[in-house]
C-alpha cells in the first residue's frame, strides 16, 4: 500500500482536475491544513483549542446553562504550493519571502490589536504583542517568531504569520509545530514535514 503523501490525489490528479470534495479535504485535514475546534466560554477561564478543557483538566461545576460556543477553525501552511493551487490564493506581496502559516474561523482573530485591545495602534504596530506569543520549531533548532503578520484583507477572520526562511532549516527537519496565543485562546498544530510531498518535493 502507498504510503500517505504519495498515492494522493494531489500528486496523481492535475489540480484543474480537483473535484470540489478534494479541495475540501486538501485545505481542511490535509499534510497542510489542521482542523482546530475554539471553545470560547462564557465566563471563567479558556479551555484554549482542540477540545483540551481548563488548567485543572476538569469541567467547573455550577448549575446548567446554555453550552459555551464552540468555533470551528483551520491552520494552514498557507506558502505550500497544493495550497495556493487549491484555493487559487495570492498572499500579500509582503509575505513573498517568508514561509506562511494561516489562520483561520476563530473568532477573535479578526480585530486583534496590540494588547488585544488597541484601537489607535498603528498598521505596522497592530501586530506587535501576537508576534511575541507565536512561534514556528524545529526540533533542536531555536523558536521563531514571525517578521510578519497581515490580515486578510477580503477574509477579516484569516491571519497570516510569515516566518523567515533563513531562522528555519527545514533540509532535514521531520516535524515543525506552530503555535500561539490569541486572547484566551492556545492555538498548536504539528505538521509532518514528511508527508508534505508535492510530487517529490517539500511543499512549504
Amino acid at each position: 500500500m502507498l504510503g500517505r503523501g504519495t498515492g494522493e490525489f494531489w500528486n496523481s490528479e492535475n489540480p484543474d482536475q480537483w473535484t470540489k470534495e478534494q479541495i475540501e479535504r486538501l485545505t481542511t485535514n490535509s499534510p497542510w491544513a489542521k482542523p482546530v475546534s475554539a471553545v470560547v466560554p462564557l465566563d471563567g477561564p479558556s479551555p484554549g483549542l482542540g477540545g483540551q478543557r481548563g488548567r485543572s483538566g476538569r469541567s467547573r461545576p455550577g448549575a446548567a446553562g446554555p453550552p459555551p460556543p464552540n468555533f470551528p477553525g483551520v491552520v494552514r501552511w498557507a506558502s505550500a504550493k497544493p495550497i495556493l493551487e487549491a484555493l487559487h490564493l495570492k498572499l500579500p506581496a509582503q509575505l513573498s519571502t517568508y514561509y506562511v502559516i494561516s489562520v483561520s474561523g476563530l473568532p477573535v482573530i479578526g480585530g486583534y490589536t496590540s494588547g488585544g485591545s488597541a484601537p489607535d495602534a498603528s498598521p505596522e504596530h497592530e501586530f506587535d504583542a501576537l508576534k511575541q506569543v507565536t512561534y514556528l520549531q524545529v526540533k533542536k533548532q531555536d523558536p521563531a517568531n514571525p517578521g510578519e503578520i497581515v490580515q486578510d484583507p477580503d477574509e477579516s477572520s484569516t491571519i497570516y504569520f510569515g516566518f523567515l526562511h533563513q531562522f528555519l532549516d527545514l533540509t532535514d527537519a521531520r516535524t515543525a509545530t506552530f503555535s500561539t496565543t490569541m486572547g484566551p485562546l492556545n492555538v498548536k498544530v504539528k505538521f509532518n514535514l514528511k508527508e508534505m510531498k508535492y510530487h517529490g518535493e517539500l511543499a512549504v
